[in-house]
């Protein structure tokens, strides 16, 4: 993985606003869990963990780098990753999630202004799942506000609600409501 990350403080505005979406990209993709991952030196961090019963990952809880985690392989290659099913594949049999029952994975990094690896955008299942692409265009549109975000924070743009861009939040909320309609799914009454 190339650098460590510039040091970035998140604000509790924004660590509000990416758990709400991060609960409303669980619900649309019918996964128990959506996660905002930040990668330190040697560990990996949830940064913020969709909520739901089902949700085996806890906010701030760290795992080690360099044992074969998927979101590892998004940070290392700066690409979307799709596993789905790590029991029937080689490759990943022996990724640690497996011990959670998360066997389908998906993901994408987010990167930093200075184009270091802040971490990573994922949804986790455990069931078999061959994420299409509106879930994958979900991801990245949430990847998207994210990354907005973060070019707000250092340029020291206060962020506050209302603040941001509408344009990145109307994509994704567009993507949910896609996502919703495939999955059968009905929208949430306003």
């Amino acid at each position: 993985m190339k650098g460590f990350p510039m040091v970035m403080t998140v604000s509790s505005v924004l660590l509000d606003e990416w758990q709400e979406l991060a609960n409303q990209a669980a619900e649309a993709a019918q996964v128990p869990a959506a996660l905002v991952m930040r990668v330190w030196p040697e560990q990996i961090e949830v940064l913020i963990a969709s909520l739901g019963d089902e949700n085996p990952y806890e906010e701030h809880e760290k795992a080690d780098l360099g044992t074969g985690l998927y979101c590892e392989t998004v940070m290392a290659t700066h690409q979307p990753l799709l596993v789905p099913d790590a029991l029937s594949d080689p490759e990943w049999a022996n990724n640690p999630d497996i011990k959670l029952n998360m066997i389908s994975y998906l993901g994408v990094p987010l990167v930093c202004p200075d184009d270091s690896i802040f971490g990573t955008v994922c949804v986790l299942d455990r069931q078999p799942r061959h994420y299409d692409t509106k879930t994958l265009r979900m991801l990245e549109s949430l990847k998207a506000i994210i990354e907005s975000d973060f070019h707000s924070v250092v340029a020291g743009d206060p962020v506050h609600e209302g603040s941001r861009s509408g344009s990145e939040r109307r994509a994704f909320q567009n993507c949910i409501a896609d996502l919703r309609a495939s999955n059968g799914s009905p929208s949430p009454s306003a």
